[in-house]
């Protein structure tokens, strides 16, 4: 998965990481609130969606 937009590395923070049979697998978060999990062979990116305001 490709968003078009690159995160600047240094502004990635991993926030959690583990091994499995495939490898080591990492979540991250930009600083402008986007994830990202790593595998070996994927990079993956989530970004944020607006929640809409409480009244």
């Amino acid at each position: 998965m490709h968003s078009g937009h690159l995160h600047d590395p240094l502004a990635l923070t991993v926030v959690s990481s583990h091994h499995t049979s495939e490898g080591l697998i990492s979540y991250l978060r930009c600083a402008c609130g986007a994830w990202e999990v790593r595998t070996p062979r994927t990079v993956a990116m989530v970004r944020p969606r607006l929640l809409p305001a409480i009244d």
